[in-house]
């Protein structure tokens, strides 16, 4: 073939690329997309460091050469070429790939992307050829943050902002397994923020000031950081956020944690906000039927006390958030000191409740009154809490506190009555039948050292055996079983099972079994043991005949003078 023949064949391939670039260029702008190379310039000044670095000879792909150094207007993102006047130099290196070939280009390296110093019309033919490398001498300029080929312009500012954070915080050197990336610009600056923020209390916090920007560091990844993501994968948040990182839920939470803690009055922690997500979406697909029951059935947000059947571990805590009514009542604070009790047991925080009755003043003599005295109670004890006002319906208005916490402490004024009716409207009755968490419902303080715990094998019976167990580790208390059956072998059945779990469990306890009815079977084992306080199941769902002919519940509810803890 002449020279002619071969040199117009080139520059048909030139106007194809050209045309090609040229229709590339009008889809992304529909798209609101780029194709411009990348300024090395101006990723250098965004994100490099230091100096270049040379690598030597090597084989590069062609597809991480996404970037020039001066020449951005000459070449797309595919270098396919933009400017008719290019089209002489063009067929000119095409013809020389066929000829005595060409020499190596010259490339800047940051991260996994290269920048064209010299040789962009050989990356362009070699690249319209159908080639995957070239050869080339490098040159590296180190950086903190990892760019990749599908890196755009408007990725910059992203990567420009994880530079400065990793350069203020030193995270990538000093746990290089975390990923911390972010989706969105101004993120990086709000975690920035948040380690500002963080070493100021810790300085207060520990009375110093001279908390080092390394350790603020440290003490923010390990109290806050860690932690909110162990939430975010335990409970797979990301799963209802596609394209989101653990960091973005991370700042989500804790801005939806302040927001949470100014609505309600109380302090918060991160796996509180988390469950509150996790409550408040549960959008995976295929949830539907499961979104139904947990409405139909009021499902709680997932805590320690739902989420964790399994070994208890030395020094866990069940319970560390529990709620207490007061109404000022004198009867009320019996339930106030069993609460702190089981606050001091629990190195839990105590959060009291008041539910103002219609036209009570917030500014009110007795509302002070009662501020004051929760208050002194709390000092005396060296338990921390707050007392917090709602208004409306009281059973609504603790019940809907309750999902944020791990414990109800209440005073028992009204139980159950005897009768039907009066019984189904009891108020008592139709919070427990509500609650979201356990209750413990006082009529008489104790010091709860002897348990006495009903079993007969139900789910929530089950629930009392788990915190039988607990309380026997975890507090020394004594723990006896019983369980009543008109099926003998029912009830031996029941009483194994209870036994094989708790021995699992390292615990020693009394078993007790009577043929009859269970409530007065309890009342005397209760009595007969000296049992202080009692660990039951709550009311079955759905249970007509239960409704109509009462429960055990019921029935322990009205005799027994001690607390009761109900595992609703």
């Amino acid at each position: 073939m002449s020279f002619y023949s071969r040199y117009s064949t080139a520059v048909q391939d030139f106007r194809r690329a050209r045309r090609r670039a040229a229709l590339q260029e009008f889809l992304q702008s529909i798209g609101g997309r780029s194709s411009r190379l990348l300024s090395y310039d101006e990723v250098r000044k965004k994100i490099g460091r230091g100096s270049l670095l040379p690598r030597g000879l090597r084989d590069v792909p062609l597809n991480a050469i996404v970037g020039t150094v001066g020449r951005y207007e000459d070449f797309n993102r595919q270098f396919l070429p933009r400017q008719a006047s290019q089209q002489g130099r063009w067929a000119q290196v095409r013809l020389a790939v066929e000829g005595s070939g060409l020499p190596p280009v010259e490339l800047y390296q940051i991260g996994d992307v290269y920048f064209v110093l010299d040789g962009h019309h050989r990356v362009s033919v070699a690249r319209e050829l159908g080639s995957t490398t070239i050869e080339a001498y490098v040159s590296e300029l180190p950086s903190r943050v990892k760019l990749t080929a599908d890196l755009t312009p408007n990725d910059l500012i992203l990567k420009a902002e994880e530079a400065l954070f990793l350069e203020e915080t030193r995270l990538d050197e000093l746990h290089p397994e975390l990923d911390l990336r972010v989706t969105l610009a101004g993120r990086y600056n709000e975690m920035l923020e948040h380690i500002r923020v963080h070493r100021y209390y810790m300085g207060v916090d520990q009375k110093r000031s001279n908390v080092s920007q390394a350790e603020a560091v440290e003490h923010w990844l390990q109290a806050l950081y860690l932690p909110a993501v162990e939430s975010i994968r335990r409970l797979d948040l990301l799963h209802d956020f596609p394209g989101r990182t653990e960091a973005d839920m991370y700042l989500w939470l804790m801005k939806r944690r302040h927001e949470l803690e100014e609505q309600l009055g109380w302090d918060l922690g991160t796996e509180e906000t988390a469950a509150h997500l996790w409550n408040r979406l549960y959008t995976k697909p295929g949830r539907l039927w499961d979104r139904l029951r947990r409405w139909l059935g009021r499902q709680p947000v997932p805590t320690q006390w739902r989420l964790d059947r399994g070994q208890i571990r030395p020094g866990q805590k069940l319970f560390p958030r529990i709620l207490v009514p007061i109404s000022g009542e004198d009867a009320s604070w019996t339930a106030v000191d069993l609460a702190i009790r089981v606050a001091h047991q629990e190195a839990a925080e105590l959060r009291g409740v008041h539910v103002l009755a219609r036209g009570e003043s917030r500014e009110s003599h007795k509302l002070e009154q009662i501020r004051t005295e929760f208050q002194r109670r709390l000092d005396k004890a060296g338990v921390r809490g707050r007392l917090v006002l709602e208004q409306g319906n009281i059973s609504r208005r603790v019940e809907a506190r309750s999902h944020w916490s791990d414990l109800v402490v209440l005073h028992l004024k009204h139980p159950p009555a005897a009768q039907p009716l009066p019984r189904l409207l009891s108020g008592l009755r139709v919070f427990l039948s509500r609650s979201p968490r356990p209750a413990l419902v006082v009529r008489k303080a104790s010091r709860m050292r002897h348990a006495l715990l009903a079993y007969d094998g139900s789910r929530k019976a089950n629930e009392a055996l788990y915190l039988a167990a607990y309380l026997a580790n975890a507090w020394g208390v004594r723990i006896t079983v019983f369980s009543s059956r008109e099926q003998r072998i029912t009830e031996a059945l029941n009483l194994q099972k209870a036994k094989g779990y708790l021995i699992s469990q390292g615990v020693e306890a009394q078993y007790l079994s009577a043929a009859g009815e269970a409530a007065p079977g309890l009342l005397e084992a209760a009595r007969e043991q000296g049992c202080d306080f009692m660990l039951i199941g709550g009311y079955g769902r759905g249970n007509l005949l239960e409704m109509v002919w009462g429960s055990t519940l019921d029935h322990v509810l009205r005799e027994f003078k001690g607390p009761v803890w109900v595992c609703c």
